[in-house]
């Protein structure tokens, strides 16, 4: 019987098929491990964007608050150091006008068009459809002070036994409206009264023995659309010397609130009349020309018959119309 030498192993070395089945192996496991991180990077990328499309969904306010939520602790310190740095408000060093919005979610509504039972429906957002409310948490925050909150009870106090007056036209009913809201929300309503008509209306905080109106005068000065305010821009006869039909109403009062532009520059020329002339005696003016003019009889009378003393006057600036 012939014997066969068994195989002698070299120390140190693999057989060569052993080597490529090993080699094979490891590039086949490559291979499915590529096609197995790109397949879940591609989910990963999908659902990114699914969460996405969900984030641009969500209304403003949500998305404010998950982002503050989310927000590192150190992220939020700046702001908070330089709110702390802020002087306390002092009117005569600060400019309310000098500041920036700031998206304040967590603050509480004082009154909502819900809840004030003045509002009219012509300028309730909310009744008349629209369907978020994230404009109501904007706050206005000054540069270098840090401006109070309203205090509704402060004011009250601070106007007792007075009379406010707003006097303007359908953008200072909405600040009258808006003040009004503000010191009803601490208010039973067994406590205050409110006498609304075309011309003055009155709201009453039987309490305090206070008073805040509006009294109705677009331009200030007297016109033919005061009553009539269907009366269009091409039939207005401005009376632009004439204040005492309106003023005779505005005597009396401890603060006065006045505005007047927009109706002013509703049209490219205004018809005007001063004196005995009747409205037929009218004659087109450009709208600033006559608007200076009726500005100037409004001060001239300001001027005459108001004690700076007993009476604080304030004019509202230029603003927009309130609509969108």
């Amino acid at each position: 019987m012939v014997q066969i030498p068994a195989m002698k192993r070299v120390k140190g070395r693999a057989p060569l098929s052993v080597v490529v089945a090993i080699i094979g192996g490891l590039a086949l496991a490559g291979i499915i491990f590529t096609e197995d991180l790109r397949s879940l990077t591609e989910i990963m990328d999908k659902k990114k964007e699914k969460q996405e499309e969900k984030q641009a969904s969500l209304p403003a306010r949500t998305r404010m608050m998950r982002m503050m939520l989310t927000q590192p602790a150190e992220e939020a310190t700046p702001a908070a150091a330089a709110a702390a740095a802020k002087e306390a408000f002092d009117p005569r060093r600060c400019s309310v006008t000098e500041g920036y919005w700031a998206y304040n979610w967590t603050k509480k509504l004082p009154y909502t068009d819900q809840t004030c039972p003045f509002v009219d429906r012509q300028i309730s957002c909310q009744r008349n459809g629209r369907p978020d409310s994230d404009y109501l948490y904007w706050d206005w925050h000054l540069d270098d002070c840090t401006l109070p909150r309203f205090d509704p009870a402060a004011v009250l106090e601070k106007l007792r036994g007075k009379r406010m007056l707003f006097v303007g036209d359908s953008l200072q009913m909405g600040q009258w409206l808006s003040f009004v809201c503000l010191v009803n929300s601490v208010l039973h309503y067994t406590a205050r009264t409110m006498e609304r008509s075309t011309t003055l209306s009155v709201f009453t905080a039987t309490e305090y023995n206070a008073t805040i109106e509006f009294y109705w005068a677009p331009f200030l000065v007297e016109a033919n659309s005061d009553r009539n305010i269907r009366l269009g821009a091409g039939g207005r006869v401005l009376h632009v010397d004439a204040v005492e039909l309106h003023a005779k109403h505005w005597q009396g009062a401890d603060i006065l609130v006045f505005d007047s532009y927009v109706w002013w520059m509703s049209g490219g020329r205004i018809k005007t009349v001063w004196g005995a002339f009747g409205d037929d005696g009218y004659e087109e003016l450009d709208a600033w020309v006559a608007f200076r003019l009726g500005l100037k009889t409004w001060a001239n009378w300001v001027d005459a018959n108001i004690d700076p003393n007993a009476t604080r006057v304030f004019f509202m600036s230029i603003s927009t119309t309130h609509m969108r």
